[in-house]
């Protein structure tokens, strides 16, 4: 078992969803203190957060992380990974912890998973913020068409047998260049990369990680293609920070969002790639700091 890392300030706690899942969650910061939900993307943990944590309990905010399922010290069931269900996992960790409404910060994959949870319970949120991710709203145009190619690096990810061992590569070979391509050049830090993939070799944790793909790629794209919330409108604060670096997260699968959500921002920064958080901590903590002090 890959050992948790320590970090001053945060207990672990581990929640019961239901349905044998336990979701495990970094919390930090006075217990009455306004809540931010931080949720992280692939192949990472609660520790992406790591540089933010601290920070943000220091201004009094409780600063809650958690594992999404198939991640990190969370169960990794063997389900098909809908995001639906990953969402509803984080609406119950809310309901458990008492600490509704939240305010939603979101990297990659926990982006479409923690709006999909602002769509599903809308009383349970209070604001989003987003980086280099994307909601669950898909424009089907030449724009998209044109642009499908960037993912061409969740076809071997997705495949069966073929796909958790490109994810558990104690080498890290895929995931090295895949890291490389998608940050502009930006590195991930070496140790990080170690302790991402031992993650990931954790027992269920690879076979997990190319379900949250093959669902996205032979289910749930389909159905947001036909428009499966395009009838749901966000009345909180909504803002977008996106680094112009990312080849696949382009800030053109943006448009049309502005049309469904009342008060949308997008701030889009030169010089970073997608793994934005950990290549520009500061700006991020900057940027977040204000969407939360103006939004109370």
């Amino acid at each position: 078992m890959v050992t948790m890392p320590a970090l001053d300030g945060v207990e672990h706690r581990y929640v019961d969803v239901g349905s044998g899942i336990t979701i495990h969650v970094a919390d930090a910061g006075p217990p009455g203190g306004p809540a931010v939900m931080l949720v992280h993307g692939f192949p990472q943990n609660w520790w992406e957060w790591h540089e933010l944590i601290t920070p943000l309990a220091s201004d009094g905010y409780r600063v809650l992380c958690p594992d999404l399922r198939g991640a990190g010290w969370s169960s990794a069931p063997r389900s098909s990974y809908l995001k639906n269900d990953m969402a509803d996992d984080l609406a119950a960790v809310v309901d458990r912890l008492g600490v509704a409404p939240v305010k939603l910060v979101a990297h990659d994959w926990g982006g479409p998973i923690a709006f999909t949870m602002m769509l599903r319970h809308p009383e349970k949120v209070s604001g989003f913020f987003g980086m280099n991710t994307a909601a669950p709203w898909l424009n089907p145009n030449l724009k998209l068409l044109r642009n499908l190619w960037r993912f061409w690096y969740q076809v071997p990810i997705m495949l069966p047998v073929i796909g958790p061992r490109v994810i558990g590569d104690p080498k890290a070979r895929f995931y090295r260049a895949l890291a490389s391509w998608v940050g502009g050049g930006y590195l991930v830090p070496e140790e990080h990369v170690r302790f991402y993939i031992e993650s990931m070799r954790e027992p269920g944790h690879a076979v997990a990680g190319s379900r949250w793909y093959r669902t996205f790629m032979t289910r749930e794209l389909w159905r947001w293609l036909r428009g499966e919330y395009d009838d749901c409108r966000v009345n909180v604060p909504v803002r977008w920070l996106s680094g112009t670096g990312d080849p696949v997260l382009t800030p053109d699968l943006l448009d049309g969002y502005a049309d469904r959500i009342t008060d949308f921002e997008v701030e889009l920064v030169d010089g970073v790639g997608h793994w934005i958080a950990e290549q520009a901590p500061e700006l991020v903590l900057d940027r977040l700091r204000a969407f939360l002090r103006a939004e109370g």
